[in-house]
């Protein structure tokens, strides 16, 4: 009994190790920058190119008039931008789990300052536990299944969903198939875009959330409270 109650007593913070968690904290913040700066510079990268690609196809597509030269540059235009979004979409997943995993860190840091010093609890805005560590959920929002499409890999995937969306519709086009289907036939492929992509980035969350261990959970601090 008494080994299991020294568990639980704070660690002592000398003046040492205050050094190190403070430097560790400074290191994770800094990571987190980075991969948020990443995510940015890959998702204007991505929609810079996409734009310059509609563009490009403004003006073929008033020289050659909606002519062969059109659909055949289309045809090849369309495909490389939807390459490119997948790649954007994969990384700015990767970069998105690792923010997560840095916020965690932070929060495991903050909870070790919280049990050498409990009486600061009311200061601390942000929160002490590491299985939350999004900006909502430290604020106390509800995180729903729509969240999904407030990441920067879920505006990723509605995009490269209306590339491939896109590209089926003129494919189809290409060979003279009836105006009401091509346009049905590319809406359907953005929704089954939409789903598959969305759905995949939730696995990965879901995935993330099951690998990633949990030390300081929340209802362990609503235990202590009520047996207080």
């Amino acid at each position: 009994m008494e080994q299991s109650n020294n568990e639980h007593l704070p660690i002592e913070l000398s003046s040492q190790l205050v050094s190190i968690m403070t430097t560790e904290h400074y290191n994770l913040q800094t990571g987190r920058a980075m991969t948020i700066s990443e995510a940015n510079g890959r998702s204007s990268l991505f929609v810079g190119a996409v734009s310059s690609g509609l563009i490009a196809l403004t003006f073929v597509g008033q020289i050659s008039h909606l002519g062969t030269a059109f659909f055949v540059f289309s045809l090849v235009v369309l495909p490389t931008l939807f390459f490119m979004g997948l790649i954007t979409f994969e990384r700015v997943l990767q970069s998105g789990s690792t923010d997560v995993i840095y916020a965690r860190g932070i929060n495991r840091i903050r909870h070790l300052y919280l049990e050498y010093a409990p009486q600061m609890q009311p200061y601390f805005i942000l929160s002490s536990h590491d299985d939350t560590s999004l900006p909502m959920e430290n604020l106390g929002a509800n995180i729903s299944w729509w969240q999904v499409f407030l990441s920067m890999a879920g505006m990723m995937a509605v995009l490269n969903s209306v590339l491939a969306g896109s590209f089926v519709g003129l494919l189809l086009a290409a060979f003279a198939v009836p105006l009401w289907a091509s346009t049905c036939a590319g809406v359907v492929t953005f929704l089954v875009g939409v789903v598959i992509h969305q759905r995949y980035q939730w696995r990965q969350w879901m995935r993330l959330d099951r690998d990633l261990p949990v030390l300081f959970p929340v209802d362990s601090d609503r235990g202590k409270e009520s047996k207080t």
